[in-house]
């Protein structure tokens, strides 16, 4: 869950746009493949939004890791195997196994990282015990190999989305033909999903 109102707000159009942007696109690719690789987009970015909000806190667990990690078993296989990749670069396609997996990361570690930490508002530093004040327990934060983890994830996807991001100019300035345009468009969707996934982790901490 993302606790400052405006980052929410934020990420959640910016996760609505790209999730609108891979279901056209799956609407028109031909190739099962290409299909497969947009729709588990799409449900990222659902995913994302749920995340966003309080609500997506009481979603189930399970479920949402055991699909991601059937996402980045996918993605794994285009990027092992040539002919599934499209005409993509087989590290794109590594970027996407590695997104699936942070997506089953932050679903398992998001408890921890909202629960954790000092004591709730409205309690005090000292309860009673018979009578006499005793110093409460001080609620110890999230393990140092989450916080760890979640960062470096973080950082690695907000650098990741840079690439991208110029990839996008680039090619939005110079388009002509129908297929460049869909290329800018394309570049310019996962700029967005890498840098909100990033800025989602980083929120996380």
């Amino acid at each position: 869950m993302v606790q400052d109102t405006l980052l929410r707000a934020v990420l959640t159009i910016l996760f609505l746009g790209t999730g609108l942007v891979s279901l056209h696109r799956a609407m028109l690719l031909r190739d099962l493949p290409g299909r497969v690789s947009a729709a588990s987009h799409v449900v990222m970015s659902a995913a994302m939004v749920a995340m966003a909000w309080p609500w997506g806190m009481v979603l189930p667990a399970a479920p949402q890791i055991a699909v991601f990690a059937l996402s980045a078993l996918w993605f794994l296989l285009r990027a092992a195997n040539g002919r599934l990749c499209g005409g993509h670069p087989r590290r794109e396609q590594a970027h996407h196994a590695l997104m699936a997996v942070a997506m089953a990361w932050m679903v398992a570690v998001m408890p921890t990282l909202m629960t954790s930490g000092g004591p709730e508002p409205g309690h005090g530093h000292h309860a009673l015990v018979s009578g006499t004040p005793v110093a409460a327990p001080s609620a110890s934060g999230p393990p140092i190999a989450v916080v760890a983890t979640t960062a470096v994830l973080g950082v690695y996807f907000v650098l990741a989305s840079l690439p991208w991001l110029s990839a996008a100019v680039d090619l939005g300035r110079t388009a002509v033909l129908k297929q460049h345009r869909t290329a800018a468009r394309e570049a310019a969707c996962h700029a967005a999903m890498s840098a909100g996934m990033g800025a989602m982790l980083l929120a996380a901490l």
